[in-house]
């Protein structure tokens, strides 16, 4: 009897025993990773008892156009630390990290190569210091864009090394990738039991290079792509986010052709678009889709770190908004803010910082070396009526209560 006894309970041990996942892990996969198998399943007695609503949710934060020019990275170079690295970009994140590291998901549109077989190079034909990776990591992003006109700036080596150099840094790569013989360059990103699709696509490139030398492929911007890839990440992710590089540069207002992507991209499926390239903000705008869902989309989120000559591309930002999933239903977004900042870089160039609009003062406008080498519409006013008379007001809810 005690054998059958002991028998017994440890069929209750295996049965009842399971396998924990901490819900802060976080894995992405591109669609090749993805397999047919189905999973084994037990059936499980139909409970009499009411079933509790499981709700998931997550925290996203998108920057814009993160470009790096001779000020910057000789900068870097005069901040770095004895005996350590000899590039240091960290303080340029500084007042912005906070903000950034406690965000689930932080992604960024690097737009400048990170090549160690070039040397650094500015405007017109990029390349950065390897050593910001580590930086822009230790800042807290996550998803590194690199779809943009620059991308092949020098050329697909250039391309390959800045792959394997973000790659290596244990973030999630979108806009380049290795090709697969699908055709579909989807990355879904699991976190929190909800799986985002993430697409990525520019409107093309300053130099040609072709990067499946080297076994990647860019992903350019083309109606007949996204009908395919939208429509089967819309089918295997529980939430889709689009980043995608286009418009005028310059112009603080989206472009017919950008409208109608947009429209075609929300249509398709696509719950967030994170536009970028014009180097000026441009409005966020909510649209209807025709299944009843609402596409948040961010035509530009202008500049975040950058070295240009007007007042206009010194205002960027950080887009906000929660993700929640409840139970199987599809997931959503909510609670979109904006929050303003300015790149600030002084007349020598030395000591270029990301500031919060809100933290920024008219002395330091005036000490701008916008305003110093290039106009003098550099002002805080200008800067705080360029924010109100581009984004609704309803996106600045913590920038205006603050």
């Amino acid at each position: 009897m005690r054998i059958k006894l002991w028998g017994v309970l440890a069929a209750m041990l295996l049965l009842t025993s399971c396998v924990l996942r901490s819900t802060d892990d976080a894995d992405s996969t591109t669609a090749a990773d993805m397999t047919s198998a189905a999973a084994a399943t037990t059936a499980v007695p139909e409970s009499t008892s009411p079933t509790k609503d499981v709700i998931r949710t997550l925290s996203f934060l998108g920057c814009g156009d993160n470009i790096i020019y001779y000020g910057t990275y000789r900068d870097a170079a005069s901040q770095a630390v004895p005996g350590g690295r000899s590039y240091n970009f960290a303080p340029i994140y500084d007042n912005v990290r906070d903000i950034i590291s406690v965000a689930d998901i932080a992604f960024i549109n690097q737009e400048t190569p990170v090549s160690q077989s070039h040397q650094p190079n500015s405007y017109p034909d990029f390349n950065s210091p390897v050593e910001l990776t580590y930086d822009l990591t230790d800042a807290g992003f996550d998803i590194i864009n690199l779809a943009n006109n620059h991308m092949l700036d020098k050329g697909a080596l250039g391309l390959k090394e800045s792959f394997e150099n973000w790659k290596a840094r244990g973030v999630t790569i979108i806009g380049c990738y290795e090709e697969q013989d699908s055709g579909k360059y989807i990355t879904y990103y699991d976190k929190n039991d909800i799986r985002i699709a993430f697409l990525s696509y520019t409107y093309g490139t300053n130099l040609n290079s072709d990067p499946a030398e080297y076994g990647l492929y860019a992903s350019y911007l083309k109606y007949a792509d996204l009908e395919g890839e939208i429509t089967e990440a819309r089918k295997n992710a529980d939430f889709v986010i689009v980043s995608v590089h286009w418009g005028q540069e310059g112009n603080l207002t989206p472009s017919e052709e950008q409208k109608s992507y947009a429209r075609k991209m929300a249509d398709l499926g696509a719950d967030i678009i994170l536009g970028h390239h014009p180097h000026v903000l441009q409005p966020i705008e909510e649209i209807q889709c025709q299944d009843g869902r609402t596409t948040l989309c961010i035509y530009s989120l202008g500049n975040f770190v950058h070295e240009q000559d007007r007042y206009i591309n010194a205002v960027g930002g950080m887009i906000t908004f929660d993700i929640t999933k409840m139970n199987d239903e599809p997931a959503k977004w909510s609670n979109a803010d904006f929050t303003p900042t300015v790149c600030h870089y002084p007349k020598s160039f030395y000591g270029n910082k990301v500031y919060l609009l809100k933290e920024y003062t008219e002395e330091l406008a005036n000490q701008h070396a916008v305003r110093t080498y290039y106009n003098n519409s550099m002002s805080l006013t200008a800067l705080q009526e360029l924010i109100t008379n581009t984004i609704d007001k309803k996106y600045l809810t913590g920038y205006l209560q603050d």
